[in-house]
C-alpha cells in the first residue's frame, strides 16, 4: 500500500514543476540574451534599450509575486495557472509583430506578469508542501530545469534566429512556453498534498508537532525590521544584480573578438553552470548547512569571473562561463532555504515573497544596467568588477545574518 507521505505522486509533482521553471525562468529568463545583440542591430538601437524590455519583465515577474497569495485565494491554482501561462507565451509571440520599443515594453512586462505567477514563489511554494523531506533535492531539481531550458535552448534559438530571423524565432519562443507548462495545467494535483489526500514526502508527525512550537515563537518575536531580515534582503537584491551578466556573455565574447557561435555557446555553458551547481548547493548543504555552501558558492563564482576577465581563449571563456553559472543557485535554492534556516516554516509564506520580489529587481535592473554599461564604456569589465564587490559585502552580510538569528532564537 502507498503511504501518503511516499508515494509516485509526489515525484510527479516535482516533474511537472520542473516544467513550469523550464517555461517560466528557463526559456523566459535564461535564452531572451540571444536576442539583445540582434535585435538592437537590426532596430539600430542601444543594446541596454533593448534589453529594458527584458528588465521590465522581470520587474513586473517580481512586483506580480507579491499578489500571488490574493490571487491564488480568488481564482484558485489552475484557473491561475492556465492564465498566467496563456498571457505569457501569446505576448512573447506578439513581439514577433512590432519593431517599436514602447510595445516591447508593454509586452514584456505582461510577459513578465504572466510568468510571476508560476516562477519563482509557486515553485517554492509546491516543493516546501509536497516536501518535508529531500527538500534540498527537490528545489534543486526544480529550479535546475531552469537552466537545463537555458542550456538546451539557447544555441538553439541563436541558431534559429540566424537561420529564420528574431521575430519567427519570437513565435516558436512562445509556443515553447506554452508546451512546457501543459503537463502542468493536465496533471492532476492541488499546492496542498493534503488536498489529495497526502502528506508531504518524509512527513514525521513527532518532528511536526515540534516545529509547531518553534513557529508560535517564531510569529511572536519575528518583525521586517529586524537586522538578520534587512540583511537577507540585501543579499538578495546584491546577488542577483550578478545574475543579469550572465545574458551578456553572446556580446561579451563579441568584444573578446570571438564568434556569435562560441557566444552562443557561453551562454548555453553557463546554463548548464546553471544546473550543475544548483544540484550541488542542494547535496552540499545536507552536509554542510545552507550558510557553509552558501558561502561555497558565492566562492565558485568569484573563480568563474576571474576567468572571464582573465583569459581570452574560447575554452576558458567557455568554461568561465560554465563556472560563472554558480551564480544562479544563491538565489534560486540557497535563498528559499536561508529563508528557512534563518526564520522558520510558518514565516515563510509571509517573507519569500518580499525577497523574491527585492530579488527581482536586482536581476532585472542588472540586464539593462549591464547593457548600458557597455553602451558608455565599450567595456562589459566594470560590470565584472562590480560582482566581486557585491560578493566580498554579501559574505560579510550572510555570517552578520547568521550571529543575529542565533542571539534572536536564544533571546526567544
Amino acid at each position: 500500500m502507498t503511504k501518503p507521505s511516499e508515494s509516485l505522486k509526489h515525484w510527479l509533482v516535482l516533474a511537472v514543476s520542473c516544467g513550469l521553471s523550464a517555461s517560466a525562468i528557463g526559456i523566459n529568463l535564461n535564452v531572451i540574451g540571444v536576442f539583445y545583440t540582434p535585435v538592437s542591430e537590426s532596430l539600430n538601437i542601444y543594446r541596454g534599450t533593448f534589453a529594458m524590455h527584458a528588465t521590465l519583465s522581470s520587474l513586473a515577474l517580481a512586483f506580480i509575486s507579491l499578489y500571488f497569495a490574493p490571487l491564488l485565494n480568488r481564482f484558485g491554482w489552475k484557473p491561475l495557472l492556465i492564465g498566467a501561462v496563456t498571457l505569457a507565451s501569446v505576448s512573447t509571440i506578439l513581439m514577433a509583430f512590432t519593431r517599436t520599443m514602447w510595445v516591447f515594453y508593454v509586452l514584456g512586462i505582461l510577459r513578465g506578469v504572466g510568468a510571476g505567477l508560476y516562477a519563482m514563489v509557486p515553485l517554492s511554494l509546491i516543493v516546501n508542501n509536497w516536501f518535508e523531506k529531500k527538500k534540498g533535492l527537490a528545489m534543486s531539481l526544480s529550479f535546475g530545469f531552469s537552466g537545463i531550458a537555458g542550456a538546451i535552448f539557447s544555441p538553439v534559438f541563436t541558431s534559429l534566429i540566424q537561420t529564420i530571423g528574431w521575430e519567427n524565432s519570437f513565435i516558436i519562443m512562445g509556443l515553447l512556453m506554452f508546451v512546457l507548462a501543459l503537463p502542468a495545467i493536465i496533471y492532476r494535483y492541488s499546492l496542498n498534498p493534503r488536498d489529495d489526500g497526502y502528506l508531504p514526502y518524509g512527513y514525521d508527525t513527532e518532528e511536526e508537532e515540534q516545529k509547531k512550537v518553534i513557529k508560535k515563537a517564531d510569529w511572536s518575536t519575528f518583525s521586517f525590521t529586524q537586522p538578520s531580515f534587512l540583511l537577507v534582503l540585501i543579499i538578495g537584491l546584491l546577488h542577483t544584480s550578478i545574475t543579469g551578466v550572465s545574458q551578456h556573455l553572446p556580446g561579451f565574447a563579441e568584444t573578446n573578438l570571438l564568434s556569435s557561435q562560441v557566444g552562443g555557446v557561453m551562454l548555453s555553458a553557463v546554463m548548464v553552470g546553471n544546473i550543475s551547481f544548483k544540484l550541488i548547493i542542494g547535496a552540499v548543504g545536507d552536509v554542510l548547512g545552507i550558510v557553509r555552501s552558501t558561502i561555497l558558492m558565492i566562492a565558485i563564482n568569484i573563480v568563474g569571473i576571474l576567468i572571464l576577465l582573465l583569459f581570452t581563449h574560447p575554452a576558458a571563456q567557455i568554461f568561465g562561463s560554465f563556472v560563472f553559472g554558480s551564480v544562479f543557485s544563491v538565489p534560486a535554492v540557497a535563498l528559499p532555504l536561508l529563508t528557512t534556516e534563518f526564520f522558520g516554516r510558518e514565516l515563510y509564506i509571509r517573507i519569500f515573497p518580499i525577497l523574491s520580489f527585492v530579488s527581482g529587481i536586482g536581476g532585472a535592473l542588472s540586464m539593462a544596467v549591464v547593457g548600458y554599461v557597455f553602451d558608455f564604456t565599450g567595456s562589459y569589465a566594470p560590470a565584472f568588477y562590480t560582482a566581486l564587490l557585491f560578493h566580498g559585502l554579501n559574505i560579510a552580510f550572510l555570517l552578520t545574518a547568521r550571529q543575529m538569528t542565533l542571539k534572536e532564537s536564544r533571546a526567544s
